[in-house]
């Protein structure tokens, strides 16, 4: 072989080395850059799910940045049930859709917003009802806005479920507190008659179960030993569930959501 062949092949053998090595580092930069691409694509695309999420009613998390009263929203020939599930068990509430549209329309609202996952019950009077559903946990809070519920025809009896109100507020006003009775109306004279006085101020949501009762009045066991305040056991709204079932459609088994 000649020596300019000889030249020839070492710079060509050259020539390829360094190309490949070029293609190497080409291969290693591209690598990189997808590589960097990848670390802040991915929690972006994380964080766009969860936006969609919430967006779409899908997030586990509560909603209680509400400015607005609920649109009518219940579904024709359907029976509404809510299940309470708390820190000493569940209360089933049959929602009066019929007499209470409104009122019933709120709470199930609610409900589906998450709004009472993790509030408590804030206040117990001894022998007579237990109060929650405020997220500042004191008597004050609400979800931001006010409904005009409708209040019963024949006041309220052990096991119904109403709207809490401001003592100065019109009859029926209603936020997120509600309060659930745990005993017979007190007799005239105690201080606490004034729950079936006519006309009657708070509006009805709906009544419990048979079987829901004994959890509400366990509740009710916590009152503070001057009757009427703070419980003395810390009680926690787990979650409340809405079922949904058609009437049309004897023994079904109810939807939840």
């Amino acid at each position: 072989m000649s020596k300019k062949a000889k030249r020839d092949r070492q710079r060509l053998n050259r020539e390829a080395r360094r190309e490949a090595e070029l293609a190497a580092a080409r291969r290693r930069k591209q690598w990189r850059t997808a590589r960097t691409i990848g670390i802040f694509a991915v929690p972006l695309v994380v964080l766009f799910l969860v936006l969609q999420l919430r967006s779409s009613g899908g997030s586990s998390e509560p909603n209680r940045n509400l400015s607005k009263p609920p649109a009518p929203a219940f579904k024709p020939d359907t029976t509404y049930t809510a299940t309470i599930d708390t820190s000493e068990g569940k209360m089933v509430v049959s929602l009066d859709t019929t007499n209470a549209p409104t009122s019933a329309n709120n709470f199930v609202y609610l409900a589906k917003h998450k709004f009472y996952d993790g509030l408590t019950f804030h206040r117990v009077a001894k022998d007579f009802v237990i109060q929650g559903g405020d997220p500042k946990g004191d008597g004050s809070g609400g979800p931001g806005y006010k409904i005009q519920a409708e209040t019963p025809a024949n006041g309220y009896q052990v096991g119904s479920v109403a709207w809490a109100k401001g003592g100065q507020e019109p009859a029926g006003t209603a936020g997120s507190q509600f309060f659930v009775v745990t005993s017979p109306a007190p007799t005239p004279g105690q201080g606490l008659d004034f729950l079936n006085q006519q006309p009657y101020q708070y509006g009805i949501i709906g009544s419990l179960s048979a079987d829901s009762l004994p959890v509400a009045q366990k509740i009710g066991s916590f009152a503070p030993p001057n009757g009427d305040g703070k419980p003395t056991k810390k009680v926690t709204i787990k979650k409340v569930t809405i079922a949904e079932t058609p009437s049309s459609t004897a023994g079904s088994v109810p939807t939840s959501s």
